[in-house]
C-alpha cells in the first residue's frame, strides 16, 4: 500500500496544482517542439538496404569504380509514327543527350545513348583499316545514305540492337546516372520538364529509375496532406459523436498535439532523417495518441458521473482517473513501444531510425496518464453529464454486452471453432507469403500509374531494363587480360540466358566490343563472334580497344589498372520468385565453373538485383524473429504489468490470431513482406493488444465487488468495452480512407491492412478475451486493483455507492 499512497500523493498534488503544472509543461513543450524546424525529410537510397549484407558492401565498393549504385535513370524515346531513323527524331535524341550531359545533377561519363561520345562502332575503311569510331557523334546523319549506314551499324551490332535501340527501330534509350545526395524533388522536376518539352504528337518520352520513382512519391506530398487532413477531420467528427461535450472534444485533441509536438521536436533535435516512407506509420502513432487520450477521457467522464454529487467532482474524477488508468496506460504504451523497438534488429538504417523515432514517440503517450486528467479537470464543468445517466443502458451498451454475452454463452463454440479456423487458414496462407515484391514494377504505386506503365513499356520494348545483376572480377594488376576471365563472363551470360529464358533480356561487358572486333577481323563470319581462347589474341583485342576508345567508356567495364572488370546482365523484373531464380542460377553456374583463378576471383552480386536480393534475405531473416520477439516482449510487459504469467499468456496468445489474419490478407492480395510492410505488421500487433489490456484492468476492478465471473465480464464490457470501441474507432476510421483515396498503392494497402489488424483485435477484446476470462478464471483478477488515488478502498466504495455506480 505504501507505493499506492505514494502515487496517491503525487496525483493529488498534480491535480491541486494543475494550472501551474500545465503552464510549466507548456513552456517545456514549446522549447522542445521548436526542434521540429530542423527536420530533414529525404529518401536516402542507402538507408533502405541492409548495410551489413555482403552484396551491399560489394556493390558499394565496385560502384565507386564502375559507377552505378541505384541512382540510374532510363529514358525511352518512342516514335509514334514509323521509326526513329529520320533527322527530326535523331536530332531530338541528340538534344536530349546533350542537355543531360550539361546537367550538374548527373554524371556526364555515365550518360549514354546512340548520340553520346562513349558509344562506339567498329568500322572498316579503305585498304583493310579497322577503326573504333563513334556511332552518332558529334553530328546527326544528314542524308538518307548516312541514316541507312547508321541503321546498319546499329542492327548489325548485338550490343545495340534491342538494347539502345528497339529491334523494330521505333524506340531508343538514353541512360544516365544521378549523383549521390541530389534532391529527388529537384531531379523529378527536371525530368518532368524534359518529358514535357520533348513529348509531342510524333514522339513520346518514358522515364523510369529509382530517382524518378522517389520523385513521384514526393510529388504526392500535397495529396498526402489532404489525406491526413481528411483523417484528422474524421477524428474530430468521431470525438464529437462519441462525447458530445467540450471536455471530450478538447482533451484528446490537446494530448495528441502535445505528443505530436514532442515527437517532431525529437526528430529535429536528433537530426535523424524523417523519410516520407515513414509518414503512414507516423500517422498511426498520431491516431494512437488520440485513441489513448480518448480511453482516458472516457474514464474521466465515467468518474465524473460517479462522483458528480460530491464537492469538487472534477478533482475527484481527475485523481481517480489517474489511479485507475496508470497501470493499463503504462502497459499499453510499453507494448506499443515494443512493437517499434524490435525493428532495430533489422540491419537496415531506415528500420533502425524508425525504431528510435517511433519508440520515443510512443513513450510520450505515457504522459497521457497524468496530462489528460489534468486537462480534463482544468476545463469547464461537464454540465451535460447527469448522475443517473450511468445507470441507463444505452443501445450501444446493449450491442457490446450482447456480443460478449453471446461469446461467453451460446456462441462460445462458434468463437472457439472460428479461432481454430483462423489459425488453420492463416498458417496455410502464411506459407504462401512472399518475401519481397511479388509484382512487376513498383509496389508503392498502382499498376496503372504512369511510372509503372513506363516501366512495362521499356521492359516490353527493349532488351535492357533497370533490373540488372552484376558479376565482378577482382585480381592482380593486368589479370583482366587472362582469357579465362573473359571466357567466364561470356559463359556466365550464356548460362543465364539458357536457364532463365523467360526473364533474361541481354548483357553488357567489354566482351561485347571485343567479340564485335573479332568478328570484323574475320570478315564478318558469325562463327568468330566470340572471345578467343588464346591469351595473345585476348590481349591483342583488349589492347586494341584500350588504344582506340576513351578512358571514360572503358571505365564502364574495367578499371585502369586492369585489376577489376564486370559484366551486367539485364532481366525483365524483380519479383520475389524471380529474384530467387536469378540468385540460384548465378550460384549454380559457379558449381561447374571456377570462381577463383591463380590471379583473382569472381564476386557476386551487384546491381539493383543484388541489392534487392540482399533486402529480401534480410527480411526473411528478421521477419519471423521480429514477429516472435514482439509477442515475447508483449508477453513480458503484460506479465510485469499484471504481475502474472497467466495474464501475459492470455494477452499475447490471441495476438497470433490477428497476425495470421494480417498475413492471410497479404498473401491473398499478393503483398510481399518488405521494408514498407514489415513495420506495419510488427507495430499493428503492439497497438492491438491495448484493447485487451484495458478490459483486463477493468475486470480486476470489478471482480472484488461481485465475485461473479460472468457479471464481472459483462460489467467490464459495459464500461471499458465502450472505451475500447471508441478507442478502436478513433484508430480505425481515420486510417481506413487511405484505402480508397490515396494515390500511393502502398499507403492504401497499409491503411486497410492496419485497419483490419486493429479491428480484429478490437473484436477479439469483446469476444475471445471474455471467453478466455470465463474459462480460465485467472487468479490475478481476483486480487483487485490498488486503492484509487486519494481514497481508501472503503471510502472509494462509499463514494461509488453515493454516486450510483452500480
Amino acid at each position: 500500500m505504501a507505493s499506492n499512497r505514494y502515487i496517491d500523493r503525487i496525483s493529488s498534488f498534480l491535480v491541486q496544482n494543475r494550472y501551474k503544472v500545465l503552464i510549466a509543461f507548456l513552456i517545456f513543450w514549446i522549447a522542445f517542439t521548436s526542434g521540429a524546424t530542423r527536420i530533414k525529410t529525404e529518401v536516402i537510397l542507402r538507408d533502405l538496404f541492409p548495410y551489413d549484407h555482403p552484396y551491399l558492401k560489394l556493390h558499394a565498393r565496385f560502384a565507386e569504380i564502375f559507377g552505378g549504385g541505384g541512382y540510374g535513370v532510363v529514358i525511352a524515346v518512342k516514335a509514334e509514327d514509323g521509326d526513329i531513323f529520320n533527322q527530326k527524331t535523331l536530332t531530338k535524341i541528340k538534344d536530349i543527350t546533350d542537355e543531360l550531359v550539361l546537367w550538374d545533377e548527373v554524371y556526364r561519363v555515365l550518360t549514354i545513348s546512340i548520340a553520346s561520345n562513349s558509344v562506339k562502332v567498329v568500322k572498316t575503311k579503305a585498304k583493310g583499316e579497322i577503326v573504333i569510331d563513334t556511332l552518332m557523334f558529334p553530328e546527326v546523319p544528314k542524308t538518307a545514305q548516312e541514316i541507312e549506314l547508321l541503321k546498319k551499324h546499329i542492327f548489325s551490332n548485338p550490343s545495340y540492337n534491342g538494347t539502345l535501340v528497339s529491334r523494330d527501330g521505333e524506340g531508343v534509350l538514353v541512360l544516365t546516372q544521378l549523383k549521390e545526395f541530389i534532391s529527388y524533388e529537384k531531379a523529378f522536376a527536371l525530368f518532368r520538364d524534359l518529358q514535357a518539352r520533348y513529348s509531342d504528337g510524333e514522339t513520346s518520352i518514358h522515364i523510369v529509375g529509382y530517382p524518378m520513382l522517389m520523385g513521384w512519391i514526393y510529388s504526392y506530398k500535397t495529396q498526402m496532406y489532404w489525406v491526413f487532413g481528411i483523417s484528422v477531420a474524421l477524428m474530430v467528427l468521431i470525438l464529437f459523436l462519441i462525447f458530445r461535450n467540450f471536455v471530450g472534444m478538447i482533451a484528446p485533441i490537446a494530448m495528441a498535439l502535445i505528443c505530436t509536438g514532442l515527437g517532431l521536436g525529437f526528430i529535429g533535435w536528433t537530426g535523424i532523417n524523417f523519410s516520407p516512407l515513414l509518414y503512414v506509420l507516423a500517422f498511426l502513432v498520431g491516431a494512437r495518441m488520440l485513441s489513448n487520450a480518448v480511453q482516458i477521457t472516457h474514464r474521466y467522464i465515467y468518474e465524473y458521473q460517479v462522483n458528480c454529487c460530491l464537492d469538487g467532482p472534477r478533482r475527484v474524477a481527475g485523481c481517480n482517473t489517474m489511479g485507475a488508468m496508470l497501470m493499463p496506460n503504462a502497459a499499453a504504451v510499453a507494448t506499443d513501444a515494443a512493437g517499434f523497438l524490435v525493428l532495430a534488429l533489422a540491419k537496415i538504417v531506415l528500420m533502425q531510425q524508425l525504431a528510435i523515432l517511433m519508440s520515443f514517440w510512443m513513450i510520450t503517450i505515457a504522459l497521457s496518464g497524468f496530462l489528460v486528467p489534468l486537462i480534463c479537470c482544468s476545463l469547464p464543468r461537464l454540465t451535460t453529464v447527469k448522475p443517473d445517466a450511468i445507470k441507463k443502458e444505452t443501445w450501444f451498451d446493449r450491442v457490446t454486452i450482447g456480443i460478449s454475452r453471446f461469446s461467453i454463452g451460446s456462441g462460445k463454440w462458434i468463437i472457439g471453432v472460428g479461432a481454430i479456423t483462423i489459425v488453420v487458414f492463416g498458417v496455410w496462407q502464411t506459407t504462401k507469403l512472399k518475401v519481397g515484391d511479388p509484382t512487376p514494377g513498383s509496389s508503392i504505386l498502382w499498376p496503372d500509374h504512369p511510372y509503372n506503365q513506363d516501366q512495362a513499356f521499356i521492359n516490353q520494348t527493349f532488351d535492357v531494363s533497370s533490373e540488372d545483376l552484376m558479376l565482378y572480377y577482382e585480381g592482380d594488376a593486368g589479370s583482366v587480360y587472362d582469357p579465362f576471365v573473359m571466357k567466364t563472363f561470356e559463359a556466365f551470360d550464356r548460362y543465364m540466358a539458357k536457364h532463365l529464358p523467360d526473364i533474361y533480356k541481354s548483357s553488357s561487358a567489354i566482351t561485347d566490343m571485343a567479340k564485335m572486333l573479332n568478328l570484323t577481323f574475320h570478315d564478318g563470319d558469325q562463327i568468330w563472334f566470340q572471345m578467343p581462347s588464346q591469351a595473345e589474341q585476348v590481349t591483342g583485342l583488349l589492347g586494341y580497344i584500350r588504344n582506340n576508345i576513351d578512358r571514360n567508356t572503358l571505365g564502364r567495364y574495367m578499371d585502369p589498372t586492369l585489376k577489376r572488370a564486370q559484366i551486367t546482365v539485364y532481366f525483365s523484373d524483380h519479383t520475389s520468385d524471380n529474384m530467387l531464380r536469378i540468385r540460384d542460377a548465378a550460384y549454380n553456374f559457379f558449381e561447374d565453373n571456377r570462381m577463383e583463378t591463380d590471379r583473382g576471383r569472381f564476386l557476386l552480386a551487384g546491381g539493383s538485383i543484388g541489392m534487392e536480393i540482399a533486402v529480401n534475405e534480410e527480411m526473411r531473416r528478421t521477419h519471423a524473429l521480429m514477429d516472435t520477439l514482439v509477442l515475447i516482449v508483449i508477453f513480458l510487459m503484460c506479465m510485469l504489468a499484471f504481475r502474472s504469467f497467466v495474464a501475459g499468456a492470455m494477452l499475447a496468445a490471441p495476438l497470433i490470431l490477428s497476425n495470421l489474419v494480417a498475413f492471410s490478407y497479404m498473401s491473398i492480395n499478393n503483398i510481399g513482406l518488405s521494408t514498407n510492410t514489415l513495420p506495419c505488421s510488427a507495430v499493428g500487433v503492439g497497438v492491438g493488444v491495448d484493447f485487451a489490456i484495458y478490459l483486463y484492468s477493468r475486470c480486476m476492478e470489478e471482480f472484488p465487488k461481485s465475485h461473479d465471473w460472468q457479471q464481472t465480464v459483462l460489467t467490464a464490457v459495459r464500461t471499458a468495452g465502450k472505451g475500447i470501441v471508441f478507442t478502436g474507432l478513433t484508430l480505425i476510421l481515420p486510417i481506413l480512407p487511405w484505402a480508397f483515396i490515396s494515390a500511393l498503392k502502398f499507403q492504401a494497402q497499409m491503411g486497410f491492412f492496419l485497419a483490419m489488424l486493429l479491428f480484429t483485435n478490437m473484436v477479439a477484446a469483446l469476444t475471445l478475451h471474455p471467453l478466455l476470462i470465463l474459462i480460465i478464471k485467472p487468479r490475478f483478477m481476483t486480487q483487485g486493483t490498488p486503492a484509487l488515488v486519494g481514497k481508501s478502498r472503503s471510502e472509494h466504495h462509499e463514494l461509488q455507492s453515493q454516486g450510483g455506480e452500480r
